[in-house]
């Protein structure tokens, strides 16, 4: 099928009498992306033309509900509702108009919209017709959306009703308040306490808007949203009471200062963690006489924040100045985050036991002796590893050639060798412990 431009639309919208072009038609089959968006952004703007087009796509005269998906339910009810409640006469509007009208005035604005007009105005031929054209079509709307609330399933409008309104406060202020507006609404069919948790959580929203230097005060008092708030409140029974005060704070939950608070709290919740669960998986003491994990003694025993950072340090996540201090801080959480980042996982500061332990072993796979030494630890003991000699023993003998060669070089920082130094003792210890397990050589470590 043709797709239709915009402005095309537009000039479509003003002829009158007529349905629109390609009205039995979904939105998809009628517009390109480009020129749906328009429409949907100038409907929320409260283009009534726009508003009517979106409506009439969204749920095409002669549907059958039961042949579209759960989401072309949830859009025809979602933009039924804003066009019709957009479309039928209220005193509201009728003031809404006639600000409008005082704009254009002011060469501020243009608009299509007629309501509330005083005996001194006047309409011209295009206007009229516009009026008569307008009533007709929001006529067929109300038959459509009756006829579409009858069809579908209540779970389906509510679904409607739920993106509308969440979709709605992610806008901030102006979201809000005309959420309050659509809520006051009968086909939006709110119920009296989210009716009252709307406008009060609008009158939240704009409350200090005035004293911010961007808006001044309303001129009118058919605008105090905190009065209109406390008068649809009042009006609500106890239980109800509860119920709007519940639905307000959802309703504000997108707030920027909230958002800012709960981003805060995330963080320090991240950071607690990250340090619990590297904290649940430290590598234990072992009694004197239990061999392998006491071969450097007990207070100098390791620790799974030491032997991470030695295997980030050797993965190129991070560079130390002093060495790893067993620490897990800003320098360590940054090199986690890098490191998650370069899996494809969140870039977040924390890794899983089993994370970390892999870390571990993909430095100990580079060849770097402190890893391969901790590997060697982890099966000696069962420290995240089933009990295995034989991997152990292969593990420490590759951890003693490999600081070996290291030591033997030139290019290792001062902090490096001091701590090579350190660990050379202890993985020669060692070494002699499990030189009387025998094994091939080419063992898979970590596999």
């Amino acid at each position: 099928m043709k797709r239709l431009a915009f402005g095309a639309l537009v000039a479509l919208g003003v002829m009158g009498g007529s349905a629109m072009a390609g009205e039995e038609a979904p939105c998809a089959a009628q517009y390109a992306l480009e020129d749906h968006l328009l429409l949907e952004w100038a409907a929320l703007g409260g283009d009534p033309h726009a508003q009517m087009a979106v409506a009439q796509c969204a749920y095409p005269a002669g549907a059958d509900i039961a042949e579209m998906t759960p989401a072309e339910k949830t859009y025809a009810v979602k933009w039924t509702t804003i066009a019709l409640c957009e479309a039928e006469a209220s005193a509201a509007h009728d003031r809404r108009d006639a600000r409008l009208r005082k704009l254009k005035e002011n060469a501020n604005i243009s608009f299509r919209r007629f309501g509330g007009l005083s005996k001194e105005e006047k309409m011209n031929w295009r206007e009229r017709e516009f009026m008569e054209y307008r009533k007709e079509q929001t006529a067929r709307l109300a038959e459509r959306h009756q006829r579409l609330v009858k069809d579908a399933a209540s779970a389906d409008i509510a679904a409607a009703r739920a993106e509308l309104s969440d979709a709605l406060a992610r806008m901030g202020p102006a979201g809000l308040l005309r959420l309050a507006e659509l809520s006051s609404c009968k086909a939006f069919g709110a119920s009296e306490a989210f009716e009252a948790a709307a406008w009060s959580a609008a009158s939240e929203a704009w409350r200090g808007a005035e004293t911010s230097g961007v808006y001044a005060a309303a001129d009118s008092a058919d605008y105090d949203l905190p009065k209109i708030a406390v008068e649809k409140t009042k009006k609500l029974a106890g239980p109800d009471r509860r119920v709007a005060a519940i639905e307000k704070e959802r309703l504000l939950r997108t707030d920027p200062k909230r958002l800012a608070a709960l981003e805060t709290r995330v963080s320090q919740y991240e950071e607690r963690f990250a340090v619990e669960r590297l904290q649940d998986f430290t590598l234990p003491l072992r009694r004197a006489d239990a061999g392998l994990a006491d071969a450097a003694g007990a207070a100098a025993a390791p620790s799974l924040t030491t032997a991470l950072q030695f295997a980030l340090e050797s993965l190129g996540f991070v560079a130390f100045v002093n060495g790893p201090d067993n620490d897990y801080g800003p320098t360590t959480q940054g090199a986690v985050a890098r490191l998650n980042a370069a899996k494809g996982r969140p870039a977040t500061s924390s890794l899983s036991n089993v994370e970390a332990r892999e870390t571990i072993c993909e430095a100990a796979a580079k060849n770097d002796p402190v890893s391969l030494y901790h590997v060697a630890l982890m099966y000696k003991n069962g420290w995240g590893f089933p009990l295995d000699e034989t991997k152990a023993a292969a593990a420490i003998a590759r951890s003693e050639t490999a600081m070996i060669a290291a030591l033997g070089g030139d290019d290792l920082p001062d902090w490096k060798r001091e701590a090579y130094k350190s660990y050379a003792s202890k993985i020669r210890a060692s070494a002699k412990e499990v030189k009387k397990v025998s094994f091939a050589g080419d063992e898979a470590l970590c596999k």
